[in-house]
């Protein structure tokens, strides 16, 4: 009987993955402290109260940041900016206090701890959270 239970017990530790794939790298967004230079994305558009408009950009490889910026120039009216890598893995939502400066405008640095951005296609998400009428805006992503 107790070979059946140790048996059984082997077969369960066989049957649990030694390692599970996982996305280590971490990232850390900081204030972008330049003016942005020639970009990968750039876009004008506007969004109502409540919508959301959808960007990619595609990030080449050895990328050491990116520099993210949706410009409004509005402080009456709040947008946000939702970041997400090509593993879908979320950074964060931001909004215009996220740079330190309420000015009418997100404009990050995404860096990560370790190595370069992660390679391929990243999302971007802006939303309309409190908007009178239309709000017209930038937005630029670059690659450092």
């Amino acid at each position: 009987m107790k070979w059946l239970i140790a048996l059984f017990m082997v077969a369960a530790l066989l049957s649990v993955p030694v390692v599970s794939a996982k996305n280590t790298t971490e990232y850390t967004v900081r204030p972008s402290s330049g003016e942005i230079p020639p970009v990968s994305i750039q876009t004008y558009d506007s969004l109502t109260q409540g919508q959301t408009k959808t960007y990619y950009t595609n990030v080449g490889s050895s990328v050491n940041w990116l520099e993210v910026d949706l410009n409004c120039g509005d402080k009456t009216d709040s947008l946000s900016l939702t970041i997400y890598t090509p593993g879908s893995s979320r950074i964060g939502t931001y909004y215009d206090s996220s740079d330190g400066i309420i000015d009418g405008r997100i404009h990050i640095d995404i860096v990560p701890g370790q190595g370069y951005v992660e390679a391929g296609q990243w999302k971007y998400e802006a939303y309309g959270v409190s908007v009178v009428g239309t709000e017209d805006y930038n937005f630029n992503v670059a690659q450092h």
